[in-house]
């Protein structure tokens, strides 16, 4: 799992809001028309979209919003070297950690330990080695000697990593961050919307009283969907391990299998369905970093589920 970048497997990825055809009975008549607002996110693009809301309303939460993700990536960003995560990775400790950190790397623990660490934060010394060429045996050996979820200690006045680990929030930072602007927009009254900040996520439903839905995109034909699910109530993950490649030959893909070391080739892309775009994201990034058979075990108690799967 690389750093953001400018161009993100959710570019190439991306579950696309499919307008329905067909009539329905509208939620709200007479209300507000839908605001929508379009931006970046972790370095990929992001979106929301508030119904029934009133336009000036509506336009002061978005700018909440917005302030709301500048503070997420303050936080968790690796593409910034003044965030938080990327001076723990510097310094190996930080002290007083806002909460929003601690709960988000303590998530990050518990989905790496119920997977077996098919899902771990710590495979960013292993993404830093395939930026260049394919490490020797030895090389790769040292560097999984520093990677494993339980080198990291998380305490509420003190984060510490082991030392040479350091952490990569990307396979769940982005459907953490969906989570807190919907729980913000929940917070002042907003009942329908369709949240998108890397991970999209769904609350009530679309003007004309039907289901959000979204279409999975195809990675290998441009502009093509290959099946629409229902989002409403719930938050939709994809991952797709050569959506991003890693080095500049285009060899390796971003999505790391930690177990073995190694850029993870059983999956095209794999989309899953949860409560949350927290548990989406994660649990869809350990499914595509392991074999298919392990899909089911991966999801355990969880409650997510796979809404589509392509091997390779």
């Amino acid at each position: 799992m690389p750093p953001e970048t400018r161009i993100s497997r959710r570019r190439v990825l991306r579950l696309s809001a499919v307008a329905l055809a067909g009539a329905g009975v509208a939620l709200w008549p007479r209300q507000p028309s839908p605001v929508t607002w379009t931006g970046q996110a972790m370095g990929g693009p992001a979106s929301l979209t508030l119904h029934g809301v009133e336009q000036g309303v509506a336009l002061r939460l978005v700018s909440r919003v917005v302030a709301l993700v500048d503070a997420m990536e303050g936080l968790f960003s690796l593409h910034r070297p003044d965030s938080l995560l990327s001076r723990l990775n510097r310094e190996g400790e930080v002290g007083d950690p806002p909460a929003a950190f601690t709960d988000l790397l303590r998530q990050a623990l518990s989905v790496a330990a119920a997977t077996g660490g098919a899902f771990d934060p710590t495979v960013q010394p292993l993404w830093d080695l395939y930026r260049g060429e394919a490490p020797e045996a030895e090389t790769l050996h040292a560097a999984m000697g520093t990677v494993g979820w339980w080198r990291v200690e998380v305490a509420r006045d003190r984060v510490r990593l082991a030392p040479g680990t350091q952490l990569t929030l990307n396979g769940i930072a982005q459907g953490y961050i969906t989570d807190r602007v919907t729980d913000l927009l929940l917070s002042h009254g907003v009942g329908h919307m369709l949240v998108d900040m890397g991970e999209p996520r769904g609350i009530g439903r679309r003007g004309d009283g039907q289901e959000w839905q979204l279409g999975i995109a195809d990675p290998d034909a441009v502009g093509r969907i290959l099946s629409t699910v229902p989002v409403s109530g719930r938050a939709i993950a994809t991952s797709a391990p050569r959506g991003t490649l890693i080095d500049a030959a285009g060899r390796f893909g971003h999505i790391l299998d930690p177990v073995v070391g190694r850029p993870a080739t059983a999956w095209r892309q794999v989309s899953v369905a949860a409560a949350t775009a927290t548990m989406a994201d994660a649990i869809s990034t350990a499914i595509a970093a392991a074999a298919p058979a392990r899909a089911a075990s991966l999801i355990g108690d969880s409650g997510a589920a796979v809404v589509m799967g392509v091997v390779a």
